[in-house]
């Protein structure tokens, strides 16, 4: 019956570091897309201010 228990715990375990993992991957290429839109944001406007 341990066996089972833990079984059961481990999957649930992993399929929750399974999704913190997913997660985390969404947020990084989310904060990526943002930041790197900024800066080019920035770019083409300091560009039109300064010429």
């Amino acid at each position: 019956m341990f066996k089972v228990v833990d079984g059961f715990k481990n999957m649930f375990l992993d399929l929750f570091s399974m999704g913190k993992g997913f997660l985390y991957g969404f947020v990084m290429i989310a904060l990526f897309i943002i930041i790197g839109t900024a800066l080019l944001y920035g770019l083409l406007a300091l560009k039109n201010i300064l010429l």
